[in-house]
C-alpha cells in the first residue's frame, strides 16, 4: 500500500513538472503564409536575422515594419502559419457555386448546388467578388 501511494505521488509530480515545462516554452506566433515561407527560406539559406530582413521584397518589408516584434518572435521561437481566409459564392436560395467552366466562344457555364456538394473556394476576395458578380451570387467568407 505504501509503495502504491509513493508511485501515485511520483506520477502526479512528474505530470505537474510537464505542465510547468509547457508553460515555460515560448509560444509560437501566427504569421501569414508569405512571412512563414520567407523565414523558412532565409533560414535554409543560412541567413541571420538582419540578413533576412535585408533580403526581402517590399511586401515582406512592409509587413515587417508594421509587425517587427511578431516577426522577431517568429524568427526566434518558431511560428505557425495563419490559415488564409477563403470565400465561397452563394445564390439567393443559399446554394453554393460548385462548378464553373468556359463554354464555346466567350460563354461561361456555372452551377449552384445544395450544400451536399463541395463548393468552390476562392483564396482571393477580389476573384470571389468578380465571380459572384458574373454568376449573380454573393461572395461569403468561409
Amino acid at each position: 500500500m505504501f509503495t502504491m501511494e509513493k508511485k501515485d505521488r511520483y506520477v502526479k509530480i512528474s505530470k505537474v513538472q510537464e505542465f510547468i515545462e509547457e508553460l515555460d516554452e515560448p509560444q509560437k506566433v501566427k504569421v501569414p503564409a508569405a512571412i512563414g515561407n520567407h523565414i523558412r527560406k532565409r533560414k535554409i539559406d543560412g541567413d541571420n536575422f538582419h540578413e533576412a530582413i535585408l533580403a526581402t521584397n517590399s511586401q515582406i518589408y512592409e509587413w515587417y515594419m508594421e509587425n517587427a516584434e511578431l516577426y522577431e518572435q517568429a524568427w526566434v521561437n518558431g511560428y505557425e502559419v495563419e490559415e488564409e481566409p477563403k470565400w465561397k459564392i452563394i445564390n439567393d436560395q443559399k446554394y453554393c457555386l460548385t462548378s464553373i467552366e468556359a463554354g464555346y466562344g466567350n460563354s461561361l457555364h456555372w452551377a449552384f448546388d445544395s450544400t451536399k456538394k463541395k463548393p468552390i473556394l476562392f483564396d482571393n476576395e477580389e476573384t470571389a467578388l468578380y465571380t459572384a458578380y458574373i454568376t449573380g451570387g454573393k461572395a461569403e467568407k468561409v
